[in-house]
């Protein structure tokens, strides 16, 4: 009688999660623009069949607004995170907006603009923006105040050094960390009156 060999018990990958789908959605949005956020390309581009997306969202219009969600709170917790708890210093909080802007870990222009980008075509996404858009020049108002500026001043230096920032990715400059950071003190003179 020949020998059989045992069987293996087949091991089954755990189902994803939400989170893998809005990451996925996410990587979609910044590839293809909304277009690319379709379950069927979703589902193949994580490998899997298009009924667990089912599991989570009730159509393509919630992960839509899961996704807009996501953007809205992650970018205002970069943002308000750094203004220093620890004893206002504006110098120390200015110094963290420009290691979230240069680093781009933390903060992906890439997503912001595929925001941005979005918000062409959806009024709804639109609003989110302006809504960010608001919230973070409100807290880099609040680092220039922290640097002794006050009312419209430190209100336009934010504005400013806001649409300095957003103009930079929406032009697509491509320059290197080290050249970024040989321009730095010049635009922190310029944009707050200060040596840096």
């Amino acid at each position: 009688m020949p020998r059989t060999r045992p069987t293996r018990p087949r091991t089954r990958r755990p189902p994803l999660g939400r989170e893998a789908w809005l990451n996925a959605a996410r990587a979609a949005l910044i590839e293809e623009g909304t277009a690319g956020v379709e379950v069927n390309k979703l589902a193949k581009r994580l490998g899997v069949s298009r009924g667990g997306f089912y599991w989570f969202f009730d159509n393509r219009q919630q992960l839509l607004q899961e996704l807009l969600g996501y953007w809205v709170r992650s970018s205002n917790a970069q943002f308000a995170g750094i203004l220093d708890r620890r004893g206002r210093n504006g110098a120390r909080e200015f110094q963290s907006l420009v290691e979230l802007w240069i680093g781009e870990s933390a903060y992906d222009p890439r997503w912001d603009g595929a925001v941005r980008d979005w918000a062409r075509t959806s009024a709804k996404v639109l609003e989110a923006v302006q809504l960010v858009d608001a919230q973070r020049i409100a807290i880099i108002e609040d680092i220039f105040i922290d640097l002794g500026y006050q009312g419209m001043e430190a209100h336009i230096r934010a504005r400013i050094t806001y649409y300095h920032q957003v103009g930079y990715y929406a032009l697509g400059i491509r320059e290197s960390r080290r050249q970024r950071l040989k321009l730095l003190p010049s635009y922190i003179r310029v944009l707050t009156g200060r040596v840096g």
